[in-house]
């Protein structure tokens, strides 16, 4: 729609040329700089809106199998809905990088998420995977700590990556407050970036698939 009204504001502005010419020079010129800040600031507002939605279609996009990919992100995964992107601030002595956050959502009880981090390589790169993973269980458990605990962990497999798998469990003060759900997390490794994805929330269909659809583009 906004196309056609930008097209219809040129064929206006055209159609004024022959009548300007028989007013002033002065008089044409102060006319034509009026009808082109009307006809050039949608076409402006057109393009700027056409930019962002580019923009974020490269951050995350919907794929021809219904998955949803993410070229920064560098994954693949079976989202039951369109995720939203946010990227965090964080700082870590004088070390600082961005928490990349992509949450979907199945009402407020349901919530699928993956996120990635780019540590300093000199944080990193001396810890083996099995130490990041630990201490990667560690942090997330000590983060809902008021309502939940570690259950289990073990060692797995997928799409060709190496990476450990934790399941939390409410704790009886969360239960004895009536509070319900679970969650469920893997974590997994490709240099000094650091992938987690989770499922926090009521028993749900989607949840196996998402969890197990997780891979990397390259």
């Amino acid at each position: 729609m906004l196309i056609r009204i930008v097209i219809a504001d040129f064929q206006r502005y055209f159609s004024y040329m022959e009548p300007l010419n028989k007013l002033s020079e002065k008089a044409t010129l102060n006319l034509n700089i009026s009808l082109m800040r009307k006809v050039l600031l949608p076409f402006l507002v057109f393009l700027t809106i056409l930019s962002c939605k580019n923009e974020s279609s490269k951050i995350i996009y919907k794929t021809k199998s219904g998955e949803y990919a993410s070229k920064p992100g560098n994954f693949i995964a079976d989202f039951p809905t369109e995720p939203k992107h946010s990227a965090i601030d964080n700082q870590i002595g004088l070390d600082k990088f961005q928490i990349h956050l992509f949450r979907s959502t199945l009402g407020p009880n349901k919530i699928f998420s993956i996120e990635y981090v780019d540590y300093p390589k000199h944080m990193i790169t001396s810890m083996s995977d099995e130490q990041i993973y630990n201490q990667g269980v560690t942090n997330y458990s000590n983060k809902v700590s008021e309502s939940f605990q570690l259950e289990s962990q073990e060692s797995i497999e997928q799409h060709g990556l190496n990476g450990k798998y934790f399941v939390l469990r409410l704790n009886q003060g969360a239960i004895n407050k009536g509070v319900k759900g679970y969650i469920e997390g893997k974590l997994f490794r490709k240099g000094n970036r650091v992938y987690t994805i989770t499922y926090l929330g009521h028993n749900d269909k989607n949840t196996d698939a998402f969890m197990k659809s997780f891979r990397l583009m390259k």
